[in-house]
């Protein structure tokens, strides 16, 4: 069983505005959950979101690398989830984006089986391909 939630997508978008969607905080507050993001390696941020049985609403991150238009790679920890990691990297197929999507980290029976399905669930059918191409639209 893999212990990775991954996505490729293709956005028909320039890659500067794939990236600043993903790296400006009020962009990132809009589409994915509000934040007080900086893209600065080592900077410690929030996502807030509406609490739910055993977890706050508060995801803790750590900004652990970033490349100008390339990767934006950050520690995730919240309710159960320890130190798990969201990479995004994304390339220039010609006029559009790609975008390579990984958030890996899920130790135990209960972070590997439940709550990555309901992570996998969001980034996949939601996030990544309603809000992120929502916002990138508008």
């Amino acid at each position: 069983m893999a212990k990775s939630i991954t996505l490729t997508r293709v956005y028909d978008f320039p890659i500067e505005e794939v990236w600043n969607a993903l790296t400006d905080q009020k962009a990132l507050s809009e589409w994915l959950m509000p934040c007080n993001f900086i893209a600065e390696i080592g900077h410690e941020f929030q996502f807030k979101t509406k609490p739910s049985p055993g977890f706050d609403g508060v995801v803790n991150c750590r900004v652990l690398q970033i490349k100008e238009k390339e990767l934006l790679s950050f520690s995730w920890s919240g309710g159960s989830l320890e130190n798990t990691v969201v990479t995004f990297k994304l390339t220039q197929p010609g006029e559009k984006t790609r975008l390579d999507f990984e958030h890996k980290g899920f130790e135990g029976f209960v972070n590997n089986i439940i709550v990555k399905k309901i992570l996998s669930n969001g980034w996949k059918k939601k996030i990544l391909t309603v809000q992120l191409l929502k916002y990138l639209s508008k």
